[in-house]
């Protein structure tokens, strides 16, 4: 029996002011929602909706991500393809990859692997991911799965800021949307950083969840060359004393 290939996903999306930043571009949370989105839009369209994927006792979550981003990014009221697919996956993690064009297809703004887990409601450990829950997208099952790159260690703190948890930080998951960590991880470079500079590509990894009423402190390292050349920052999020998620972002000047 010849195996099926990965089904690929596409919708069309507007962009709205809400969801775009001081500079007319969606900012990365939003980013990252757009592509959180189209993931769940698939889903549905498989029939494996909140509901439907839950009722096997767990839930997906993202462990990490990679992602590279063009020089030229959307705008303010522009329509753009959102688009995913799944990669492959093994008994514990599944792989996805994402999306973002313009409506011609003459760009693609954002290019993004998703490394996801499925974690029982109850326990909040990792749980073998149910045949039912994963067969529809005909992702090629490997044991041994394509690693994201990994975010640097930060060697020295330049930037520092504290955020208060929010309730609407939190998702139906009952932890913090993954999304807001770019939020807290990015601000305290400022304005006058984040108006001139746009973000090439970025490392990201979950290692502790955040809960309500928690206090995040955002750490950044000095901006710095790497190996390449390029403008580089580390960054972290810590919750009393424990790393929480890291990540390395490269920046076009």
């Amino acid at each position: 029996m010849a195996l099926k290939a990965p089904l690929v996903y596409e919708t069309k999306h507007h962009l709205s002011y809400y969801e775009c930043d001081a500079t007319g571009h969606p900012s990365l949370s939003m980013l990252i929602s757009m592509a959180v989105q189209v993931s769940e839009e698939h889903g549905n369209s498989l029939g494996l909706d909140t509901a439907a994927i839950q009722s096997y006792g767990g839930g997906w979550v993202i462990t990490s991500y990679e992602g590279s981003f063009a020089a030229r990014q959307p705008i303010n009221g522009e329509e753009v393809i959102l688009g995913t697919r799944a990669i492959a996956n093994n008994r514990f993690f599944a792989l996805r990859e994402f999306w973002i064009q313009s409506a011609d297809r003459q760009v693609e703004y954002v290019r993004l692997t998703g490394l996801f887990v499925y974690m029982n409601l109850q326990t909040r450990h990792l749980m073998s991911i149910p045949q039912a829950v994963i067969e529809p997208y005909h992702g090629p099952e490997k044991k041994r799965l394509p690693r994201l790159a990994k975010a640097r260690e930060l060697q020295d703190v330049r930037f520092k800021n504290d955020y208060h948890v929010r309730f609407f930080d939190i998702d139906s998951n009952h932890h913090v949307n993954n999304a807001r960590y770019f939020d807290w991880m990015q601000d305290p470079l400022g304005a006058e950083f984040l108006t001139h500079h746009q973000l090439k590509h970025m490392t990201m990894r979950y290692e502790k969840e955040v809960r309500y009423g928690q206090t995040v402190t955002s750490e950044i390292s000095s901006p710095y060359r790497n190996e390449n050349g390029e403008l580089t920052t580390d960054h972290r999020i810590v919750v009393d004393g424990q790393l929480a998620a890291a990540s390395t972002m490269i920046w076009y000047e």
